[in-house]
């Protein structure tokens, strides 16, 4: 059960190098929440940093075992935790929250939660999930197209409340997905994607393009139509633009 027990740290470098140090060491539980209220070194998708301020949102990680999945499976934990994110935060408002491919979370075109996920193989695979979401915080430096739930409700938001929401929901889609519910996952994970149908602009080798996103293969790679011709991306080779 995901969240079941919860550690929780003032600080730490990443709330997933702790995880993985865990494992290694043999001495950690799957489903442990690891939370941190500073992270000196959170990191993002393509070697990127996630920058949040003390106490401010919500920052944390887990692990989840892989055995059994078959590996074109491993991008579902990221599809059941981006649908996680979505449902939580349209308990405080209804419109405009989107899953950018590969994960992030944007709420009317502006970033509010991203997710990095490492897959540890071997004799034990297993999947490490860090989750930060931006709740309080409202400055945020250098970083354009961003927002936070108290940005957007106006309201400070108590961010244990949403996280007892958030790994409800966490744990609901991961019944799911164990139960081998792959197909209804990815449509509903298309059903909420950003820019689905809709022509959009993006990056392939720092080349500026054009294309049509029109879904997702199983392993998670983004299906794009540019002059009509339909290819499908890994993620980190294009950067969609926005």
């Amino acid at each position: 059960m995901i969240g079941k027990s919860i550690i929780e740290l003032d600080s730490v470098d990443s709330t997933s190098n702790y995880i993985a140090k865990a494992i290694d060491a043999g001495e950690y539980a799957y489903g442990t929440a690891i939370l941190a209220h500073f992270q000196t070194n959170g990191r993002g998708q393509r070697t990127a940093t996630w920058q949040s301020d003390k106490d401010q949102n919500l920052t944390f990680s887990f692990a989840l075992p892989l055995s059994g999945f078959d590996t074109r499976a491993f991008f579902s934990v990221s599809r059941a935790i981006s649908l996680s994110i979505v449902s939580t935060l349209k308990d405080y408002f209804k419109g405009g929250v989107r899953i950018k491919w590969p994960n992030d979370i944007l709420v009317n075109q502006k970033k509010i939660a991203g997710i990095l996920i490492e897959n540890k193989l071997g004799m034990s695979p297993s999947a490490i999930c860090g989750i930060g979401l931006n709740i309080n915080q409202t400055e945020f430096s250098k970083m354009p197209h961003v927002t936070s739930l108290k940005l957007l409700t106006g309201n400070e938001v108590d961010k244990y409340h949403v996280l007892e929401k958030l790994l409800g929901n966490l744990n609901m889609e991961w019944e799911l997905l164990s139960n081998g519910d792959f197909r209804n996952q990815k449509s509903r994970y298309e059903a909420e994607l950003f820019g689905l149908n809709q022509l959009i602009y993006f990056e392939e080798n720092a080349t500026k393009m054009k294309g049509r996103i029109v879904g997702t293969t199983e392993d998670g790679r983004l299906l794009v139509k540019t002059n009509g011709v339909e290819k499908a991306y890994l993620p980190k080779s294009i950067k969609l633009l926005y």
